[in-house]
């Protein structure tokens, strides 16, 4: 059975941000913006009606409202749009010109808009700041994980598996993330259990030691799956634990679920 090292370049990249565009579907300047993203490596999703948008099951990245005649006729559409992004932290842009966005802009709320394109505009700016708000509003929302190993390669693994979602910090012993965790505190470790000098089972003991750390949860990675080996490392009550033989896809979605998990606790 192959390792999690073997499995580094079996690894396919996570699924390009999805943005949904609010508005009429037509139009040379919607066209454009609709152009350019993709070739950015957007997902396009263009929604007119209410319907449309509640069908669309795909994670929205952002939202861009094309303030028109059209899309100033549709106040439910826009109170509708207004409530998703505040209720689900989406960020919204607007574009359109003077009149059209000022008149949008006394049905949503100024500080809910994160920036309005006037129209005439560089359909390319509007793509590139874009971009930039959504590569500094991801980092701000993703989870920190910091990952523990004495394998560089392991270590280069799971930040390529989980860098895409996630803050992935890094550290190759026991007393480096101790160090580290007082710097900048994770919502999550990942611990190898078979280290030298100082094992998993000793920097979970430092871990709970400090009042500071104790309820950051610890999930054990360990290339031992008998039935001895588990039980020894559950019996040390760690949040969780991942065999090194999973696949890339599985790590990830171990790591996935137990924050949808977390948060359903809240």
């Amino acid at each position: 059975m192959s390792s999690i090292m073997d499995q580094f370049d079996d690894f396919v990249p996570g699924d390009a941000e999805t943005l949904m565009i609010i508005g009429a579907e037509k139009g040379y300047l919607i066209n454009s913006i609709r152009e350019i993203l993709i070739k950015a490596n957007f997902n396009i999703v263009s929604c007119s009606e209410i319907s449309q948008i509640e069908k669309n099951t795909a994670r929205i990245s952002a939202i861009l409202m094309n303030a028109d005649e059209f899309l100033l006729g549709e106040q439910k559409l826009i109170v509708y749009v207004k409530d998703k992004a505040t209720e689900e932290d989406i960020p919204l842009f607007t574009v359109g010109n003077y009149d059209f966005l000022d008149s949008l802009r006394k049905l949503i709320p100024s500080q809910l808009i994160q920036k309005e394109f006037c129209r005439p505009i560089n359909v390319k700016d509007l793509v590139s700041d874009i971009s930039t708000y959504l590569e500094e509003h991801d980092k701000k929302k993703q989870k920190k994980i910091l990952a523990v190993d004495d394998s560089g390669v392991v270590l280069h693994s799971i930040k390529t598996w989980l860098g895409d979602k996630y803050q992935v910090m890094l550290a190759d012993s026991g007393l480096s993330a101790i160090k580290y965790m007082t710097l900048n505190r994770p919502d999550l470790i990942l611990l190898d259990y078979e280290m030298p000098i100082i094992d998993g089972s000793q920097v979970l003991e430092m871990i709970h030691s400090e009042g500071e750390f104790a309820d950051i949860p610890v999930i054990f990675l360990t290339g031992k799956q008998d039935r001895e080996s588990i039980m020894k490392v559950m019996n040390l009550k760690p949040a969780g634990y991942l065999l090194k033989t999973m696949k890339p896809l599985e790590i990830i979605k171990y790591v996935d679920d137990f924050f949808e998990k977390q948060k359903g606790k809240r």
